[in-house]
């Protein structure tokens, strides 16, 4: 088998089934399987995707456990020599699978522990794809603020293949033998962050992690997630895992103070309550 593909299903019934169509239909010159892991949907997704895929190995998990552990789960049944973690919100423009399993088996990026696509936007305007580890500068609120007034500043446009810190987790492309090494995605993170804590303990080893722009993916960004302010406290508590895993103290101290510096300046000119909420998740960090 040469890669297992991954989907992780939660309440995302359509677009799981337009991403696996996506993968049936541009994917070519591959023996490849896909597994979708339901963490717990209770919305029909199981019974319409057995309908449409009935080839497919769906793995019904009886718990929202998150989006490392559900892939865990699938990565441990797979028997492709690569792992594709895929989000269920994205669409393939090209035989982008083909192009990074080409890719990773060149003898000259034996190295290469993980790769990702080109992410684009529906008009196939290139989106994030890569992020950089956090440290000292750019964990903080100033670094948020900087990337929001100037966006250009946030992501270098790929025109090449590139070397990067982490690719986003909209796809991922592991080499299994690799992880069978470093270990799966830490389970302790829910949702967020737990691929850039996967590629930081990767990179530790001295291995590689490319970005090839020739696989391009449509990521419809957000779709697979709802609730602006429960995602952010997500991404609060993804963010002090990491930084207790891997960062300083005075990082985490940086992080704190920032932070709540920045949501209490935004709820004086706002009154939002989300930043009073925010602000008492940032004291918890």
């Amino acid at each position: 088998m040469d890669v297992s593909i991954i989907f992780v299903n939660y309440k995302t019934k359509d677009l799981t089934i337009d991403a696996i169509n996506s993968v049936i239909e541009k994917t070519d010159g591959l023996d490849y399987e896909i597994f979708v892991v339901d963490n717990n949907s209770q919305d029909g997704s199981i019974e319409a995707i057995e309908n449409k895929f009935p080839n497919i190995n769906i793995i019904k998990n009886p718990i929202n456990a998150g989006f490392g552990a559900a892939n865990n789960l699938a990565i441990k049944k797979a028997k492709g020599k690569y792992i594709f973690c895929l989000n269920t919100d994205t669409l393939l423009v090209n035989n982008a699978i083909k192009i990074m399993f080409d890719f990773m088996e060149k003898e000259t990026n034996a190295n290469v522990a993980a790769c990702g696509g080109l992410l684009l936007t529906t008009e196939e305007k290139q989106q994030m794809s890569y992020g950089v580890f956090p440290n000292l500068i750019n964990c903080n609120a100033f670094h948020w603020l900087l990337g929001y007034l100037f966006p250009q500043t946030k992501n270098r446009p790929i025109k090449e293949i590139t070397e990067v810190d982490v690719v986003i987790g909209a796809d991922i492309f592991f080499r299994k033998s690799v992880l069978d090494e470093v270990g799966l995605f830490d389970e302790r993170f829910f949702m967020y962050a737990e691929e850039t804590d996967l590629c930081k303990r990767i990179k530790d080893r001295g291995y590689s992690i490319k970005i090839n722009p020739e696989a391009k993916i449509i990521h419809l960004e957000g779709k697979s997630t709802s609730g602006l302010l429960n995602n952010a406290k997500l991404r609060v508590i993804s963010k002090y895992k990491y930084a207790h895993k891997h960062q300083s103290w005075l990082s985490i101290f940086f992080i704190k103070f920032t932070y709540i510096l920045f949501h209490t300046i935004g709820y004086l000119f706002s009154f939002d309550k989300n930043h009073l909420a925010l602000i008492k998740m940032h004291f918890k960090g």
